[in-house]
Order: structure tokens, then sequence, then C-alpha cells
């Protein structure tokens, strides 16, 4: 109840600020860990996802995303942590808006995340007609880049429903590996990567023992290697300015590119008005002078962030504002 209450007066009253010069101050939250009948809720939350995955095959994609908006409505009483972290982030980017902006910017961005969950859910079927459900730009543009043989790092974000981009590589017929953090229920986990993954897309998880020889597999093979870049993650990283404040950002397309000469390439979506999905790809080329040192990388990561950013404002209701974005600050983690 404490950590509620905080939430929701953070969410109330948190006033319009400037971005310059501002560093984020997040609210402290209790973290509320039932140890007793782990096993069981553990089971419960294995069989509660299967259902799901069940009801999602059967229906069409336009009823899970309507369903999708239906449940982040239904949940919004229940998560005021999440919504107390998006109306502080949407107050310190956008100070222009008025509190009934940004709770109607925090409601969309809410019911983008439930379409994206019953999308998820739904794959199987987006798959069967992804001439109807994805739409893809640059793809000539990506294909030639795979083709050089050196692999590639593709960066993308949380925008929209990042998870069809298994979908586009399927359309593509080019081999990628994404990189994602583990479940910590094992068994549900081993059930989300089965359905996550596909002919084309395979998923690494984050953190464990295998992934840095698979991602490096990954390049030498000449194949896609996924990467988020605009969560603050528990990975290598240089800090570099987002929306104007510095934010802990991956470093490791900045890395491969400089020291492996990896070419590196953006892949953004975006939700269509019909409902369907759109990912352009556009190669990012190094900028001249930039040397394989750290000053190279934060440099060559703050493109990438600026592309990111540039995306966001074009459609920020599709971004995922309930993330805490500026967690760590320059010198606590840098590099």
């Amino acid at each position: 109840m404490r950590a509620r209450r905080r939430a929701c007066s953070v969410n109330a009253t948190t006033p319009a600020m400037s971005v310059k010069n501002h560093t984020p101050e997040y609210a402290r939250f209790s973290a509320l860990k039932f140890k007793p009948f782990q096993g069981l809720r553990r089971a419960l939350q294995y069989r509660m996802v299967w259902l799901f995955l069940a009801l999602a095959r059967r229906i069409p994609v336009r009823a899970s995303q309507l369903l999708g908006r239906w449940t982040a409505l239904l949940l919004l009483p229940f998560i005021p942590r999440e919504r107390a972290i998006c109306a502080y982030q949407l107050a310190m980017i956008y100070p222009e808006l008025d509190a009934r902006g940004r709770r109607r910017l925090a409601r969309r961005s809410f019911q983008n995340l439930g379409m994206t969950l019953w999308e998820t859910l739904a794959l199987p079927r987006i798959r069967a007609e992804a001439e109807r459900w994805l739409h893809l730009e640059g793809i000539s543009e990506l294909r030639a880049v795979y083709e050089e043989g050196r692999g590639v790092v593709l960066i993308t974000g949380h925008m929209a429903n990042w998870e069809l981009l298994s979908v586009a590589f399927d359309c593509m017929r080019i081999p990628a590996q994404a990189v994602v953090r583990s479940i910590v229920n094992t068994r549900l986990n081993d059930l989300v990567v089965k359905h996550r993954q596909s002919e084309y897309m395979q998923i690494v998880q984050r953190g464990s023992k295998e992934s840095p020889r698979q991602l490096l597999n990954c390049i030498k093979q000449g194949d896609v290697l996924v990467v988020g870049i605009d969560h603050d993650v528990d990975v290598s990283g240089v800090f570099v300015d987002f929306f104007g404040i510095p934010a802990n950002t991956p470093r490791v397309a900045a890395s491969l590119a400089l020291r492996m000469g990896v070419p590196v390439v953006s892949g953004f979506g975006r939700r269509r008005p019909d409902g369907s999905h759109l990912f352009h790809f556009r190669r990012i080329p190094v900028p001249k002078g930039l040397q394989d040192d750290k000053e190279g990388v934060r440099r060559y990561t703050q493109v990438f962030s600026d592309a990111m950013e540039a995306h966001i404002r074009e459609c920020p209701e599709q971004w995922t504002w309930n993330h805490r974005r500026w967690k760590r600050r320059p010198g606590e983690d840098d590099p």
C-alpha cells in the first residue's frame, strides 16, 4: 500500500519541467515478493499464458487488437508504478503538454502495449497473413548489406510491436538473432522463447553463459544481430543524449561496427491506422573520422540514439514510456 500511495502521488502532482540540465529523480517503490507458494504461482503463470496462446490462435487478429486495448484500460487502475513512471517521464519530455494531454498520451501508450501483447500471442495468425499485417520498406538496402557477408547489426526499439520483426525476417528470408531478457519462470521462459522464434529468427538469452559465443557466431556466419537501444538494460553501455538527457545506451552496435567493420542498419516499426505495421530499414554509415576507441563508440552510439529519438517523436504514443529510460546516471555505471 505504501508503494501504491507513493506512485499515485507522483502521477498526480508531477509538474511540467525543463529537459535541459534535468536529472531524473524516480520515486522509489518497494518490491513486493511473495515467496510462499512460488511453485504454484509459476505453474499458474505457465497455464495462463498457455491458455492465452491457445485463444489467440483461434480468434481474428483484429479481435486480438481489440482485446489488447481493453486489457490495457482494465489493468490501468492496478499498475500505479507504471502509471507514475509514464506520467513522470512525459512531464519531463513534453512540458508543453497540459496534464490532460499527458494522460491521453499515456493511455494511448498503454493501449499500444496491450495490443502488442495480444498481437504477440497471435504471432502464428499474423505470420500466416503477413501480407495483410506487415509492410516493409528498405528491404533492398538491408539485403544489399546482408549480402556483403560481414554480418549486420540491426538497431531497433520498443516501438509499435517490435516482436513482429520475427515475421519480417521470415518474409525476407534473412536469418537473424535477437537478444532478449529471460523470464525467471524457466518453464514459462521456454514456452515464450519457442513461441517468439521462427525459421529465420532465433532468440538469444541475454546474460546466459552461451550468449557471447552465440552473438559472435551470428556475426561470423554473416547473419543479422537484432539489438534494442532504447532501454536501460544490464549490458555494457555508454551515456549519450536521449531527448536532451544522458541515457545509458547499449554500446554493442557501435563496438562491432568500429572494431570489426560490421555494418549497422536501423529497423524501426510503426503501427498504422488500419492496424497493420510498417517497418523501415536504413543503413547508418559510420561518420568520418571515428576511431576504434571509447569516444568513437560514444559518438556513433549518439547517432543511433538521435535516430531512435526522431522516430519516437513522430509517434510518441507507440513507445514504452513506462520504462525508466534514465534510471542510471553518468558516473555510476559509465564505462
